[in-house]
């Protein structure tokens, strides 16, 4: 018996030491967690915080495309400088003087071929397929092209963009591509012949180029001859402008300029022989648009009804990391530095903010920037207003995607453009 007592006095002391053994184990198992709660947190923020290992990672991965994709189109210059005569890349041509970037996401049709040329300016190809579904009574062969072909390819054209060819859906604006006397074309058999020389382009070749930013200056540009006060068009007689255009990323949009200027300055992006540059005439706007929507980047009602989910208008909202922006429309640039929030600006009273080229991949479709909002942008069609507002405008900025989607139409005095 007092074995058994003893026995029973050993397992009670036996318990109680196990006992004390757990406690200590779970307050030893508590400390422990919480330490690598803190070695985790830790852990995460030297990772992933602003000077975490992958943030630093990400960031040199990025400039290592950056520097690759700068690398890329560089090459494409120095061979733009090199084709002395015309190639081909993915089926369509190339003209003397340019090269294809082929930097990934721009060297394809359907994600929006770019090409530059040995300064640097860039093009996308505009696809107008040669199928019947587009010209459904153009049929003739080019060698024995007549001047009734010019009028059925164009209004085969506008069948096929009718869903743009009146402007913004409900506003019935079918304006055609007419001569008028403040177009910056000289006489109207100027007009015509820079006319049919591009239906017959597009004809022949199957689409036509244009320009992968709006047109601008570059910085240190003396821009002081700009008088964003002026009324008329004795004071751009006045002043005109001197400088070569570009078509760059990062350049400064040109604002308040007259229709005339604004073809005088395409007119000087090239100066081949063989090739022409101009304003846009009206249906290659209306192409710009069926373009994107057959590639289905941006839908019908983004391009015909409400553009301001991409689009720079006075009433959205975005944040842009890169560029310059302009809080006075286009007075004073300032650097983006990190990222700034574009505020949403609907007091009519108010200005507007000018960004300038490619400040967002936001704003672009198909390697196209800007095509909705940033700034007006003139066209080469004539409105229905015999009076002073005979040049038409595209990519209005001022009354928000909504009021103004990508396909709108705009009357506007030919002396201002934003």
């Amino acid at each position: 018996m007092k074995k058994t007592k003893k026995l029973k006095n050993f397992d009670k002391k036996e318990q109680r030491k196990v006992k004390k053994e757990r406690g200590i184990t779970l307050i030893a198992l508590v400390i422990t967690i919480i330490v690598l709660l803190i070695l985790a947190a830790v852990s995460i923020a030297t990772l992933t915080g602003e000077n975490g290992i992958l943030t630093k990672a990400n960031k040199a991965r990025e400039e290592t495309e950056t520097a690759s994709e700068e690398e890329q189109r560089e090459l494409a210059m120095i061979e733009a400088n090199m084709n002395d005569e015309e190639t081909e890349f993915q089926g369509v041509k190339i003209p003397a003087g340019f090269a294809p970037t082929k930097i990934e996401g721009e060297s394809t049709i359907d994600e929006g071929l770019v090409m530059v040329d040995s300064e640097g300016n860039s093009y996308v190809w505009i696809e107008v397929p040669k199928t019947e579904e587009v010209y459904k009574t153009a049929t003739t062969n080019i060698a024995e092209f007549e001047e009734s072909d010019y009028t059925k390819i164009y209004n085969d054209l506008k069948l096929y963009t009718e869903q743009y060819s009146k402007g913004k859906l409900g506003q019935g604006r079918e304006w055609k591509d007419t001569w008028h006397d403040k177009c910056g074309i000289e006489t109207e058999i100027k007009y015509n012949e820079l006319k049919n020389k591009m239906l017959k382009s597009v004809y022949e070749n199957g689409g036509f180029w244009i320009g992968q930013y709006e047109v601008g200056y570059e910085q240190g540009v003396d821009k002081n001859y700009r008088s964003y006060e002026a009324k008329d068009e004795e004071y751009f007689k006045e002043h005109p402008i001197k400088e070569i255009p570009v078509c760059k990323e990062g350049a400064y949009p040109y604002n308040w300029v007259t229709c005339s200027q604004a073809q005088e300055l395409a007119s000087k992006m090239i100066t081949s022989e063989n090739y022409t540059s101009s304003l846009m005439f009206g249906i290659q706007w209306d192409l710009v648009m069926k373009y994107i929507e057959t590639k289905k980047v941006k839908t019908i009602e983004q391009l015909n009804s409400n553009s301001s989910s991409w689009g720079n208008y006075k009433n959205v909202t975005f944040t842009i990391t890169k560029g310059k922006y302009s809080e006075d429309n286009g007075k004073n640039f300032q650097d983006v530095k990190r990222e700034y929030t574009k505020p949403a600006i609907t007091e009519q009273e108010k200005n507007g903010v000018l960004l300038t080229t490619g400040a967002t991949e936001r704003n672009s479709a198909l390697n196209i920037y800007d095509i909705a909002g940033n700034v007006y942008e003139w066209t080469l069609e004539k409105t229905t207003d015999e009076t002073k507002k005979t040049c038409s405008m595209r990519g209005d900025y001022y009354n928000g995607g909504t009021g103004c989607s990508a396909s709108y139409r705009e009357f506007r005095r030919h002396y201002k453009q934003q």
